[in-house]
């Protein structure tokens, strides 16, 4: 049930606000998550690659995306809707719980990155 979807380096992957169900596990190549400052100007939030994770926030709490996500080389995507990321949450308690702890890990990088 899974979908794998390609990217070309600089395709867009979502924007931010937009209303989704959905995230991603990187497959292959590099991802590039970023926001804008209240100047306009763009301010990555996380330089993702192989076997990452994102876009999962918007599904948890069901609300619109908080960052866009661009491809930053050619990859493939894994496209994990919340009917299949509900079922792997049963199935696969080890696989929730390494991403709640890759979650974690990138509520904490932002917390560093907003102190500088």
């Amino acid at each position: 049930m899974l979908r794998k979807i390609n990217y070309k380096a600089n395709d867009f992957i979502f924007f931010e606000t937009d209303i989704e169900s959905h995230f991603f596990v990187i497959e292959s190549g590099f991802v590039t998550v970023f926001t804008k400052n209240s100047k306009g100007e763009k301010v990555v939030l996380a330089e993702l690659g192989a076997g990452e994770i994102f876009g999962e926030q918007a599904l948890i709490d069901k609300s619109e995306r908080s960052a866009t996500a661009q491809a930053k080389t050619n990859c493939v995507l894994v496209k994990i809707s919340e009917v299949e990321y509900q079922s792997l949450l049963k199935e696969l308690p080890v696989w929730a719980s390494s991403m709640l702890k890759s979650f974690s890990q990138r509520l904490k990088h932002m917390n560093t990155k907003v102190k500088k």
